[in-house]
């Protein structure tokens, strides 16, 4: 790294020029008589940068090296000094070369690692001047993950959860309060050793079956089995419920104006970014068990953003529930960012907050899964905010 101090700057005839020194005893002598205000908490909603890192004003920033916010936000290090280790200094200690207006320790500043304005992207640290992910994170794509605990990375990068399992300690399992997600797949999908209709989960739930005039529905009753299958009769038609009752050989439907988007490759494309919008939809009949939007979002502050979305007037007897997923893959594996699954027509109400130090702009996919009644004749309001 060379000597501890770095030549002392001299004119042309050799004479050394203390104005450097002298400026930097000014702004000591200053900085011993300042109020002793606090650092700039930040942006509002934000006050947080990813440690060694504070938050100055919308910034995240090194107060140890930063020469417009040396040992504190806003206090900036006068022309031909440095800020090192929080104090302006006309020389770089020993061990920290020059960068800029900042004296920097090459084996663990995360904005000159090895080298000069040589960052760390995302959450990763320097460790002996090489970028590295922190302590008990593991690259998985470029992303640092916590194997312990990553859904989508559960034991092993890629391995992912099922949408009802947490990431415990490495291996997949169910997650407190999991649902049975399919009551008529013979899968038990909340490890409650309660399979399809016999769990309580599953209680009024439909499914298809042969009736008089063609298909109709059976319906999951409280003693754990499926009750006698309701076909048509020749009486009035009844939207969205699975049965011909005028026998004319189709269920009524009435599709609004998002439908067809019952998958993750249909789901209808909301106009705008960063969106703040309330929307009225519905199924369109019993057949119809999910609707699918999605939407652009833009990371472009400095501080966490978060995605906001609230399922509200769940039609009566009805139990609806909420999903929201990084992207398209994600949707079609069922591998949620967050889900919102309370029971029957409560309000469904989730909150999402961003990955620090990496940009999580793209295409967010939100499936709104019904999950016990039908109704095509009354709809369900869908509030979308984010990123905000």
């Amino acid at each position: 790294m060379g000597s501890a101090f770095h030549r002392p700057v001299t004119d042309n005839q050799g004479v050394m020029d203390l104005r450097p020194v002298l400026a930097l005893g000014l702004v000591l002598l200053l900085g011993a008589c300042g109020s002793g205000d606090t650092p700039d908490a930040g942006p509002p909603g934000s006050g947080f940068c990813e440690p060694p890192l504070s938050v100055c004003g919308s910034e995240c920033v090194s107060t140890d090296n930063d020469p417009n916010h040396c040992g504190r936000c806003n206090q900036a290090c006068p022309s031909g000094t440095f800020c090192d280790l929080g104090r302006c200094a006309a020389l770089c200690q020993e061990g920290t070369v020059e960068c800029g207006a900042s004296c920097a320790d090459l084996m663990t500043d995360r904005r000159h690692c090895g080298a000069c304005d040589r960052p760390c992207s995302g959450d990763r640290m320097c460790v002996g001047g090489q970028c590295a992910c922190p302590s008990g994170t593991t690259n998985c794509d470029g992303a640092c993950v916590d194997l312990l605990s990553s859904r989508a990375n559960c034991g092993a990068c890629n391995r992912a959860c099922d949408s009802d399992e947490v990431c415990n300690q490495g291996d997949c399992t169910c997650a407190a309060g999991a649902r049975e997600s399919s009551c008529n797949d013979g899968v038990d999908d909340d490890c409650d050793e309660f399979v399809d209709c016999a769990d309580p989960d599953c209680n009024g739930s439909t499914r298809p079956c042969n009736g008089v005039c063609g298909v109709g529905i059976e319906t999951c009753q409280a003693a754990g089995t499926w009750g006698a299958c309701s076909g048509g009769d020749g009486s009035g038609e009844v939207c969205g419920d699975g049965i011909d009752q005028d026998c004319d050989g189709n269920d009524q439907r009435m599709p609004d104006g998002y439908e067809p988007n019952d998958t993750c490759g249909a789901c209808t494309l909301l106009p705008g970014t960063d969106l703040d919008v309330t929307i009225s939809a519905s199924f369109d009949s019993v057949d119809d068990p999910v609707d699918c939007f999605k939407f652009n979002a833009d990371d472009s502050n400095s501080y966490q953003e978060v995605i906001f979305l609230q399922l509200t007037e769940i039609p009566a007897n009805n139990d609806y529930d909420l999903y929201l997923y990084a992207n398209e893959a994600d949707c079609n594996a069922r591998v949620p960012l967050a889900s919102s699954t309370a029971l029957g027509a409560l309000p469904e109400q989730l909150e999402w907050g961003e990955a620090f130090g990496a940009s999580d702009s793209g295409t967010y996919y939100i499936r709104v899964v019904r999950f016990a009644g039908q109704s095509c004749t009354q709809g369900y309001r869908l509030l979308i905010r984010g990123l905000d």
